[in-house]
C-alpha cells in the first residue's frame, strides 16, 4: 500500500493548482465537522455511493487507507483515496477463495480478460496465489496479469483492433512472446507472427 500512497502524493503534487483546490474542496466536503480529518461515519456519508453503499467494502477500504490506524483519515491519507477513486482502483479486491477476507490488490494481480472487455459493471481479479493455485470459481479461463494487460492495451487502442487484441491475449495464454505479438499487431498479422515467435520463459 505504501507504493500506492507515494504514487497518489506524486500525482497530487504535480496537479495544476485548480485541480489541487478541487481535491481539497472535496476533502472539506466529506469532513462535515471541519476538524481536519475524516471519520468512518463521514467516509460512509461522503463516499457511500462510490462503493454502492457496500459497508463491508467501505470498512475494508477505510482500514487500508488509515495508515496510522487511528480511525480517521488525514489529508494525505485522503489523497490516496482520491487517487484510487479517480483511477478506478478503489474496488479491486481478490475474488479468490484462498484469501482471508479478499484483500485489496495492491501490486501485481490477474484479471479475467473476458470480463475486462465485456462486463461493464466489474472485473474479476485474483491475487497471484489464488490464480496460481486455481483457488477460484469463474466462468472464464483467460487471465493475464495487470502489467501485461496494460502493455497489451497500449498496442490495441481502439475498437477496430479488437480481433488483434484477441490475438495478443491468445498468444499470452499459449506462452508466445508478448513483445513479438504486440509488435505484430501494428502490422496486422498477429496470428501468423505468433506461430513463429519464442516463448515467455
Amino acid at each position: 500500500m505504501e507504493e500506492i500512497r507515494e504514487a497518489a502524493l506524486a500525482y497530487y503534487h504535480n496537479l495544476p493548482e485548480d485541480l489541487q483546490k478541487m481535491a481539497s474542496a472535496k476533502f472539506k466536503e466529506i469532513d462535515s465537522n471541519g476538524n481536519g480529518t475524516i471519520s468512518m461515519r463521514e467516509f460512509k456519508n461522503g463516499m457511500g455511493s462510490s462503493f454502492d453503499n457496500d459497508s463491508v467494502i467501505m470498512k475494508r477500504t477505510f482500514k487500508e487507507l488509515d495508515k496510522t490506524g487511528d480511525g480517521k483519515l488525514d489529508f494525505n491519507e485522503y489523497i490516496t483515496l482520491y487517487y484510487l477513486v479517480e483511477s478506478g482502483r478503489v474496488l479491486i479486491f481478490c475474488a479468490g477463495h484462498g484469501c482471508e477476507a479478499g484483500p485489496f490488490l495492491k501490486g501485481l494481480y490477474f484479471t479475467c480478460v473476458d470480463c475486462f472487455h465485456h462486463n461493464e459493471n466489474e472485473t474479476f481479479d485474483l491475487c497471484t496465489s489464488c490464480y496460481r493455485n486455481g483457488d477460484f470459481d469463474h466462468e472464464h479461463t483467460n487471465f493475464v496479469d495487470n502489467h501485461v494487460l496494460l502493455r497489451s492495451k497500449a498496442a490495441c487502442c481502439d475498437e477496430s483492433t479488437f480481433d488483434d487484441e484477441r490475438a495478443v491475449f491468445g498468444a499470452i495464454k499459449s506462452g508466445v512472446s508478448v513483445a513479438k505479438v504486440v509488435g505484430s499487431v501494428s502490422s496486422g498479422d498477429a496470428a501468423s507472427d505468433a506461430a513463429d515467435s519464442c516463448t515467455i520463459m
